[in-house]
């Protein structure tokens, strides 16, 4: 038994992701499995065995941390409770609200929870005790973001917002500094003396590069970052670990420290950065290898990767049966199998005489981890980025560099001459990083966008055809050979999905509650009308654009403009600007400058889009297209024809006409199905084809 970690930690995670399920089926194929594994091969019986005990044991650990906590909690909700907690997490947003996470108990039962706080003040510090009273709403997902799994994988099912009636009762603040709070407040210090001596998007990033803070880069520069592949520079993980751990190693070399000493120093250090990290999934994940690692030196012997990759997961999915909910897991797991496992079987047997061999190794081993991460980027991520490969093989050690020099500025307190210097580097580092992003994040071609239906079946199945071809023929060339044609294949088919709907018309229904925005597309082709002007609508325009691939933006139409939501406009769509922009009411502010678009007035508008005929009013949509008509309208516009398909926002009860759709937008609406297609929920996609079917999906949640 070469890795004996691998019948546990593995199988472990697996129950995990089953209990998360609750799925019989997966369990009967398992046992059906294991038992046909035996009778094939009756040596392997202990290791089939131990590993579907492991597999059951996590399953019976989700389930019994499900009811003492998720269920528990979520009794709680819309009830008045009295809560005291104290501040464990603290963000703070531009716009001066402050999101805190509290640890604490409920009165009632004195159950113990965790609770988020969204509130307008952010005057409370890490480590106050607050005592809050108020009717607690369950965290639910939206169309933006998996709100629901990202916060139970941190146990966190509660919240109180600027929505809620909430009364903070009672404040005690922390009379005794802890190492924690010590650690916090001096990363808030580190933090702040930065921003100080540094742009702020360069400074931003330095941040989120040592501390894994990302609250301040702004939108455009976070994209960039991910869309040229390094946005992974920004999550503190085994990289920032693996090059403390060889800085350190080399210092202690030149002093010929042995190698307890060694150990100990390089542990200390890594464990205060963990702290200082916030203590996330992917900075323990990293800790727990590298303690692994290290630790074998100690006995002459070096760690297998793949064994301790399986400790540490089976170590995070004991602490922690909800991590099996979080993308960081997903991510930091498949990231460090891709470097440490894959790539190194990969280019095992590769020569390294001459320069460019080495950076061909580099490359190839970029390719596999790009390989590796792929289906999880797929399913959590709305692009991906194409060009991962070759940007981290000349950009990683770019950022290393800038987080180096970071690191020498922090040891002299981020003030003062010498650490002047170091972040006058660091700035002119990070700034080409910038450059050399946002050059690449503007073309199509370097990223993927993920909503297609056939991708990830594709992805996955790729995946089956290079595990099994690796496992039966051992061979690196086929694997190789085989993980080409895979994505071949993968493109390929992609590419005439997105051609087969080329001569449809989409028209996506996006925004929460009673706000409305409209996003018409045509293949690569869109145009926004944004109904209502709400603060997130751009957040709403950018998430599906992003995600279906939208390459040009032929013109946007505010038809409530207000100065907030046009300026968030400008963040936003920073990679695809409209065209024209279109204010369909005069405003009393000056309208900011989109680069390179005209800005015009009207009243009401017409205009053809890709053989559709659309008018633009105030508060109404029309649209035709294939001898069939759209509209959507605020609740109280009368309307003089019954349309196809009608789409409905706001809050009163007048009675609508008859129609073959009729889409409500708002939850509470009392209206019945009658003869109706009555669909309860925002953020909808109506497809209107060529021959005039029409056909209407979620964009998010069951169909």
């Amino acid at each position: 038994m070469k890795r004996p970690a691998l019948y546990i930690g593995l199988p472990y995670v697996l129950g995990l992701l089953i209990a998360s399920r609750l799925d019989i089926l997966s369990w009967s194929v398992i046992l059906l499995t294991a038992f046909g594994m035996i009778l094939y091969r009756r040596s392997v019986w202990k290791y089939v065995v131990l590993s579907t005990l492991s597999c059951l044991i996590a399953c019976c650990c989700y389930w019994h941390h499900d009811n003492m906590t998720a269920l528990k909690q979520k009794d709680f909700a819309g009830l008045e409770i009295v809560f005291t907690g104290q501040i464990i997490e603290k963000t703070v947003y531009s716009s001066g609200n402050a999101d805190y996470l509290l640890k604490g108990r409920i009165d009632r039962g004195d159950t113990p929870a965790k609770i988020e706080l969204f509130i307008d003040d952010d005057s409370f510090s890490y480590g106050d005790v607050l005592k809050i009273s108020g009717r607690p709403e369950q965290i639910a997902s939206s169309y933006l973001f998996d709100s629901a799994a990202y916060a139970r994988a941190k146990n966190l099912f509660l919240c109180f917002d600027l929505h809620t009636a909430t009364e903070i009762l009672e404040v005690q603040p922390l009379e005794k500094q802890t190492l924690f709070s010590l650690i916090y407040n001096w990363r808030t210090r580190m933090t702040e003396r930065i921003q100080t001596h540094m742009p702020s998007d360069t400074a931003s990033m330095l941040t989120g590069m040592l501390f894994g803070d990302k609250t301040g880069l702004r939108h455009s520069v976070r994209t960039s970052l991910y869309r040229t592949g390094i946005g992974h520079t920004l999550a503190v993980s085994g990289l920032h670990l693996d090059f403390l751990a060889m800085c350190i190693s080399l210092i202690f070399s030149k002093f010929k420290a042995g190698r307890k000493s060694k150990f100990m120093i390089i542990m200390l250090l890594c464990s205060l950065f963990v702290i200082c990290a916030g203590g996330t999934v992917s900075v323990k994940r990293a800790f727990i290898m590298i303690l692994i690692s290290q630790s074998a030196k100690l006995f002459f012997r070096e760690a297998d990767a793949f064994n301790s990759l399986s400790i540490a997961v089976l170590i995070l999915g004991i602490e922690n049966p909800f991590v099996i909910h979080s993308p960081a897991f997903w991510l930091s797991s498949s990231g460090a199998f891709g470097i440490g496992v894959a790539a190194q079987y990969m280019t095992k047997n590769m020569p390294e005489k001459e320069f460019y061999h080495f950076l061909l190794k580099d490359l190839i081993a970029c390719t596999w981890t790009f390989v590796i991460i792929l289906p999880v980027s797929v399913i959590y991520f709305r692009e991906v980025s194409l060009i991962s490969p070759l940007t981290n093989l000349f950009l990683t050690p770019v950022c290393l560099l800038s987080i180096l020099t970071g690191v020498i500025a922090i040891i002299f307190g981020c003030d003062g001459m010498i650490a002047e210097f170091f972040l006058h580097i660091a700035d002119k580092l990070n700034h080409v990083i910038l450059e050399i992003s946002d050059f690449f994040a503007g073309m199509s071609w370097t990223h993927l966008a993920t909503d297609s239906e056939i991708l990830l079946f594709l992805i996955f199945a790729g995946l089956l055809l290079i595990l099994c071809s690796q496992l039966l023929f051992r061979s690196r060339k086929l694997t190789s050979v085989c993980t080409a044609a895979a994505l071949a294949v993968t493109g390929i088919a992609v590419n005439l999905e997105r051609l087969s709907q080329a001569e449809e018309l989409k028209i996506a229904v996006l925004g929460e509650e009673s706000h409305c925005l409209l996003a018409v597309r045509y293949g690569a082709d869109s145009v926004l009308f944004d109904m209502t002007g709400n603060y997130y609508a751009p957040d709403y325009a950018e998430a599906y654009l992003e995600s279906t691939g939208v390459s040009c933006l032929e013109s946007l139409y505010l038809c409530n403009p207000k100065e907030k939501t046009v300026r968030r406009y400008q963040e936003y769509l920073a990679f695809l600007l409209p065209e024209e922009l279109w204010l369909m009411k005069k405003t009393e502010f000056s309208v900011p400058h989109f680069p390179d678009c005209e800005t015009h007035f009207a009243e009401q508008k017409e205009l053809l889009f890709h053989g559709a005929k659309i008018e633009v009013f105030q508060k109404q949509i029309k649209i035709e297209y294939a001898e069939k008509t759209f509209i959507c309208k605020n609740d109280k516009t009368k309307i003089s024809e019954a349309p196809d398909i009608l789409t409905v926002f706001g809050k009163s009860r007048n009675i609508q006409p008859e129609c073959g759709f009729l889409l409500i937008l708002d939850k509470n609406e009392l209206y019945l199905p009658d003869s109706h297609t009555y669909l309860d929920e925002n953020n909808l996609e109506v497809t209107i084809s060529e021959n005039g079917r029409c056909r209407v999906r979620r964009l998010y949640g069951t169909d």
